[in-house]
């Protein structure tokens, strides 16, 4: 019998002798240590064999590649630690870790993920990327300037300043200065002097039968009928 590990982006053959071997090196109840293991299992929710394996499995790709050094976020701090004890299990030398706090989403509560759809893409529109780092919640501030800005965030400053500031440091660092300044532009356009942004797409008016506007919006600019019904409501109102 013969299992898969993934090397250096291939797949590649593991007996199954070796999988055994390697699963020898640690205990479940140490396994079970990991934070959200444990939570599960006080819980009494299940947790599969296959999940208690892959933190062994990523500390076997410390082996492999015989790292030095090894980078992640908070949230990996024991399978990385566990992947020093691996790599002495078969003789290589331990590898020094460095683990990075994990980064709020725009939401402020949630780690920043795509499915999510609390991040920010470096290579979305500057405008984009603006708008969304404008809406961190004050709350969030600190944290989220120290995990992406440079510069100190100054407390006795209105929260809405460094958004502003940050956003447009960032936006500066991926897309240039002229960019952030068209960017901050457009979002006070919108949102501060509440007028129509310089660009407007356009959609038809079809001849003839009376149009029902949300339809024509959703079709017309690609969203629901239900968020199109909504912003034809929010306009009338």
């Amino acid at each position: 019998m013969r299992t898969e590990v993934r090397r250096n982006g291939e797949w590649l053959d593991m007996p199954m002798e070796d999988l055994f071997r390697l699963a020898r090196i640690s205990t479940v109840a140490q396994i079970l240590e990991r934070d959200d293991f444990a939570k599960r299992y006080a819980a009494g929710d299940p947790i599969s064999v296959l999940e208690l394996l892959y933190p062994l499995l990523q500390g076997y790709d410390s082996v492999a590649v015989r790292a030095d050094v090894e980078l992640g976020g908070t949230d990996q701090t024991f399978n990385l630690l566990l992947g020093r004890d691996i790599q002495q299990a078969y003789g290589v030398e331990p590898q020094a870790i460095l683990t990075l706090p994990i980064l709020p989403g725009t939401d402020g509560v949630r780690r920043m993920a795509k499915s999510a759809g609390n991040y920010v893409g470096v290579a979305e529109e500057p405008a984009e990327i603006f708008g969304k780092l404008m809406r961190v919640p004050d709350a969030a501030m600190p944290f989220s300037t120290s995990c992406c800005w440079t510069l100190p965030l100054d407390a006795s400053r209105p929260a809405v300043e460094a958004k502003r500031a940050m956003a447009r440091a960032l936006v500066e660092r991926f897309h240039g200065s002229k960019a952030a300044r068209a960017a901050e532009e457009h979002f006070d356009r919108l949102h501060v002097r509440h007028e129509a942004p310089t660009a407007v797409e356009e959609a038809p008016l079809p001849a003839g039968d009376p149009v029902h506007l949300p339809a024509l919006i959703a079709d017309g600019f690609g969203v629901s009928r239900s968020d199109a019904r909504a912003g034809c409501w929010a306009r009338a109102a």
